[in-house]
Parts: structure tokens; C-alpha cells; sequence
């Protein structure tokens, strides 16, 4: 069975500076590109950065386990394991989550989500025998951890 993944971004002040400066890398590679009227190593370079940079942006998801969910940052490295009871809270707002655990250095940690990824995980947990954690919807959580 193939796994599904919900992907996230996180929370809006980052999310803003990281796709910035990846957009930033592919204007500078266009810029270059209008130097020379034919094809031009270096802003072929500067365009295979940005590709790497957008695909990384990308590689930001949840996928589920047994023993709990996998968190993928932006650097493989970073990867994140919460055990199911060692989530307390999830509250769902409109567009994001926030997931309360003790795992987090900050007690909690923010995730912006699709309607339609942000339901299919939600869902995904509650039919989880092992997850014993409550989910409380709230309309008025912000996308910013600091609003």
C-alpha cells in the first residue's frame, strides 16, 4: 500500500521568505539569460539552483506510520517523528493546522495546509486506533504563530 502524503508550508512569515528568495534565484537567471541572445552557461546554472530550491520548497509533507506521523522539512535531515501519544492537541483552522506536543521545542508548531490535505490528514488520524489526541476546530486561528 502506498502511502499518501499531505503536504504543508510553514507558517506564513517563513513560507514568505523562502519562496521569495526562490523566485529571486529564477529572476536572477532570467535577467542573465536576456545578457546573450543564445543559450549561456551561467544562467543555465543560475536556473538548475532554482529548480533545486523549488523542488526542496516542495518537499514539505506529513506521511503516516505506524508507530506515529513523519514530518519532512525543507532539508531531508530535518526530519521529525511524533509518536500518535505523544500529541496532545491538533487544532484545524481555516487554512492551517497547529500540532501541540511536548516534541517540539516550542510546545507547538504550525503548518499551513490545503482544505483538501488538511481534511485528509485529519481524517487520516482519527481513523488511527492509536491516536488518543483531541482535534478542535477553530476559525479564528491565524496563519502566523506571533498574530
Amino acid at each position: 500500500m502506498k502511502q499518501k502524503k499531505y503536504h504543508w508550508q510553514p507558517e506564513l512569515s517563513m513560507a514568505i521568505i523562502s519562496w521569495s528568495c526562490t523566485f529571486a534565484i529564477l529572476f536572477m537567471s532570467l535577467i542573465l539569460t536576456l545578457e546573450y541572445t543564445r543559450p549561456y552557461l551561467v544562467s543555465n546554472i543560475v536556473l538548475a539552483v532554482f529548480f533545486v530550491f523549488a523542488l526542496l520548497g516542495l518537499n514539505r509533507y506529513f506521511k503516516l506510520s505506524e508507530q506515529g506521523v513523519v514530518i519532512h522539512y525543507l532539508l531531508p535531515i530535518r526530519k521529525k517523528r511524533l509518536r500518535f501519544e505523544r500529541i496532545q492537541t491538533i487544532i484545524v483552522g481555516t487554512k492551517s493546522i497547529k500540532i501541540v506536543s511536548d516534541d517540539f521545542s516550542s510546545g507547538s508548531s504550525m503548518f499551513i495546509m490545503p482544505k483538501k490535505q488538511r481534511d485528509g490528514l485529519i481524517e487520516a488520524l482519527n481513523k488511527e486506533t492509536s491516536f488518543s489526541g483531541k482535534v478542535i476546530y477553530d476559525d479564528q486561528l491565524k496563519l502566523g504563530e506571533y498574530e
